[in-house]
């Protein structure tokens, strides 16, 4: 049956402000960035800037220390993923292929978990880190980080790994592999989209965040990227939106780049979960 001409026009339409809503923000973050103050307070909503400001950058990346930043939070967001990933693949592999009794209350267990917001440890979580003498550490974050990503990233694995049909593990088994064949040779390729879906979603939320870095870090050498862009206010005297803006756009280019590496991937995770899980 041949499609109505109004409803692809008014798809079209839909599909396009909708886009807009999400294409605006950026590039208007991005003009910003290029203006001077009076520009950006004369014509706030505009996009291209009277005159292009590039030093912007270069003073946000100097004054705002962007580059220690993004180094401490590069370190901690890649050795949180490492962790991330290994645990809740194999404990997913397991609650996902594997009968075992109390199977369910596990996963429930960890899903439960997924109901409390971070707020409410932060105190308890506070005092553990001090008792352990991990304040002012990189690894006070990490070690929460990860404690705090691998229910959702189990809770995903798990439902990507039930959609693999069975029979794919049940005809390595008679060619005989064994189980750590099946797991790394047989299971983790089909895995990826999977795989790139959780390291996507806890990139963005490692990268981003903000409280618990609040209260683990006072060292300004172990500062964090958000910890950074909150220490753009009064620096100038006042709040310098425009290098502000800058340091903004810096930071936002490595979660812009990590989605289109694994854009693919993600979609088909999230796809496969949803329709076979």
């Amino acid at each position: 049956m041949k499609a109505n001409p109004l409803y692809k026009l008014l798809r079209i339409l839909v599909l396009f402000i909708f886009s807009l809503t999400i294409l605006y923000p950026l590039l208007w973050m991005l003009g910003v960035s290029l203006k001077d103050q009076k520009d950006m307070f004369a014509r706030p909503w505009s996009i291209v800037p009277q005159e292009f400001l590039w030093s912007n950058f270069s003073k946000a990346w100097t004054v705002g220390k962007i580059g220690n930043a993004m180094w401490n939070t590069a370190f901690v967001t890649v050795v949180t993923l490492l962790f991330i990933v290994i645990f809740c693949y194999l404990a997913s592999y397991a609650l996902a292929r594997i009968e075992f009794r109390g199977r369910k209350l596990i996963l429930t267990l960890f899903i439960s978990t997924m109901l409390l917001p971070i707020q409410i440890i932060l105190i308890p979580l506070y005092r553990i880190e001090k008792m352990l003498h991990l304040l002012d550490s990189l690894w006070g974050l990490i070690l929460p980080y990860i404690a705090i990503g691998l229910p959702i990233s189990i809770f995903l694995m798990t439902a990507f790994l039930r959609a693999i049909p069975f029979e794919l593990e049940e005809s390595a088994g008679i060619d005989g592999a064994n189980r750590l064949q099946l797991i790394y040779k047989i299971m983790l390729p089909l895995s990826r989209p999977g795989l790139a879906t959780v390291i996507i979603l806890q990139f963005m939320t490692v990268w981003n965040e903000f409280p618990l870095a609040l209260i683990v870090i006072n060292n300004p050498h172990l500062r964090t990227i958000t910890l950074a862009l909150s220490n753009f206010k009064g620096m100038w005297g006042m709040m310098d939106f425009n290098k502000l803006f800058a340091a903004l756009v810096i930071t936002t280019l490595p979660v812009i780049a990590m989605f289109i590496v694994f854009q693919k991937q993600f979609i088909s995770g999230l796809t496969s979960g949803a329709l076979k899980g």
